[in-house]
């Protein structure tokens, strides 16, 4: 596409790609007329040229990120307006304003760790870890029914991993007895790990006594913590068993002789959560930028990177995304964390374009 530096011609093909609807609703396209919108300004034409591009304005309504087009129909035109300006050509980026999810599911008060967990019945006596045995957790859900657990998962640290199953523990009364089978992970051994936590505490630098694991250090927990969880549950050592009904009979016995609540719950220091929002404007890669252009033929994704002047610097080509990213960042291509995200998201969505 031929682009010349009429401001009237150049609105022409603005609204020659406003009937394309992929165009319409991109935020490429939208981008780019906002920068049309500051060359108006600059150049002071107002009138029927303003009106035409706020009437396109009006109908481009943004629904999608970068689709990866090839052309980009916008690009062209940017790099004009941009020259108009002299300022560096806009890239790609992500939608501000969304459209708002309809439906906002409410956020379960328990269990208050994330983490790969089927939930049960909260008020059920037994929680059950099946260690490294990554299947059995939902095989034993199938077999004990909702109703025969509180919560079931795998556990592979003997650090992070234990420290999810105290806070989910001392967070829940009803919890009574943790049931730990299927295989130890090799090397952490969490299993191993949390029988030694219960068995002989910590020390004063929050190392479990007697742990093999390998950094068997409990950093974010008080111990405070660490020793309600001590009295509040008993551990039933069944490691290496992946037999469901020999777990469902421990299961049983555990609810039949519950002792009940226990005496109090704890409620833990709470770490900052903060929303993730999108960046209120956009701040340009002085590195430069990229466009990136899958070739499905050839089962290779190329990235072109450019100086902020436009000019080509050098093309990177490969077969997956991180072996990209990674050899633009230690080139040096990329100097803000952000772009580096876009990015790598940008160079996954050309690699499932080609699958």
């Amino acid at each position: 596409m031929e682009i010349c530096n009429d401001i009237s011609e150049l609105l022409s093909e603005a609204e020659k790609i406003s009937q394309i609807e992929k165009c319409r609703t991109c935020q490429c396209f939208h981008d780019m007329l906002l920068e049309f919108r500051e060359v108006l300004k600059k150049e002071k034409s107002g009138g029927d040229l303003a009106a035409r591009l706020e009437e396109i304005i009006k109908r481009s309504e943004v629904t999608h990120n970068c689709l990866g087009c090839d052309p980009c129909y916008p690009v062209p035109l940017s790099n004009v307006l941009s020259e108009m300006t002299g300022t560096p050509a806009g890239t790609c980026t992500p939608v501000r304003n969304p459209a708002p999810m309809k439906l906002m599911m409410p956020k379960p008060s328990w269990p208050v760790e994330q983490g790969e967990y089927i939930v049960g019945r909260k008020t059920a006596p037994v929680a059950i870890s099946t260690l490294g045995s990554d299947e059995l957790p939902s095989a034993l859900a199938t077999a004990l029914g909702k109703e025969g657990f509180s919560i079931v998962g795998k556990t592979h640290t003997e650090n992070i991993g234990i420290e999810k199953i105290i806070k989910n523990t001392v967070t829940n009364s009803d919890i009574r007895f943790i049931i730990l089978c299927g295989k130890d992970t090799r090397g952490h051994v969490p299993g191993q790990s949390l029988i030694s936590l219960v068995t002989h505490g910590v020390n004063h630098e929050k190392r479990i006594i007697n742990a093999k694991g390998q950094r068997p250090v409990l950093k974010n927990l008080d111990f405070s913590d660490i020793e309600h969880f001590r009295a509040q549950v008993e551990i039933l050592n069944l490691i290496n068993t992946e037999d469901t009904s020999a777990i469902q009979e421990n299961v049983i016995a555990c609810e039949q002789r519950s002792p009940g609540r226990f005496d109090r719950t704890l409620t833990l220091k709470k770490i900052d959560r903060i929303e993730a929002q999108l960046p209120k404007r956009l701040v340009l890669d002085p590195s430069g930028f990229f466009i990136i252009y899958p070739k499905k033929e050839e089962r290779r994704i190329y990235l072109e990177h450019y100086r902020v002047d436009g000019t080509l610097n050098e093309v990177i080509y490969g077969e997956d995304p991180i072996s990209i990213a990674s050899t633009a960042i230690e080139r040096n291509l990329v100097s803000r964390l952000d772009h580096a995200a876009y990015l790598g998201r940008e160079l996954e969505k050309a690699y499932s374009s080609m699958c």
